[in-house]
């Protein structure tokens, strides 16, 4: 809460609601749009770009809004924060208003890589483990290339 204390009843209502949408819109995105995603990229886009705002915003009205931007732009939390919003903005303005198949692409995948960093990071050594395979995924990835 704002104060510091207990969330009130308010805030924990609007937690949940924004919290089951936003998985709600993850969810048939990944289940409906995922497997047509080479299809239709900014239908995959919209949906789950909706649903995690859905989520992030399910915090700010947990927390409230000074305390959860204060927690998003921390320095550890900062990199997050402008790499998941930023792929957000990028999936909703390529897939609305570019209609740019690639870029759709690209974006959606940077959008999935930092909520999976985001949720990994809650977690003792997540972060650490997700940068080792991100890192070995690079060099096996660079390696095909080397001669």
């Amino acid at each position: 809460a704002a104060t510091g204390g207990l969330p009130s009843r308010n805030q924990l209502l609007y937690f949940s609601i924004m919290l089951g949408a936003g998985c709600f819109f993850i969810f048939i995105s990944l289940v409906m749009f995922l497997p047509l995603i080479v299809l239709m990229p900014a239908k995959f886009a919209s949906c789950f770009s909706l649903g995690s705002c859905l989520v992030i915003g399910s915090f700010f009205a947990l927390k409230g809004p000074r305390a959860q931007l204060a927690h998003m732009m921390s320095k550890e939390r900062l990199p997050f924060s402008v790499a998941f919003v930023g792929s957000m903005v990028g999936a909703i303005y390529s897939s609305v208003i570019m209609h740019s198949y690639l870029l759709c692409l690209l974006f959606s995948a940077l959008q999935i890589l930092a909520l999976l960093y985001y949720v990994l990071s809650y977690f003792p050594g997540g972060t650490a483990g997700l940068k080792f395979m991100l890192s070995m995924m690079k060099n096996m990835i660079l390696g095909c290339f080397r001669r």
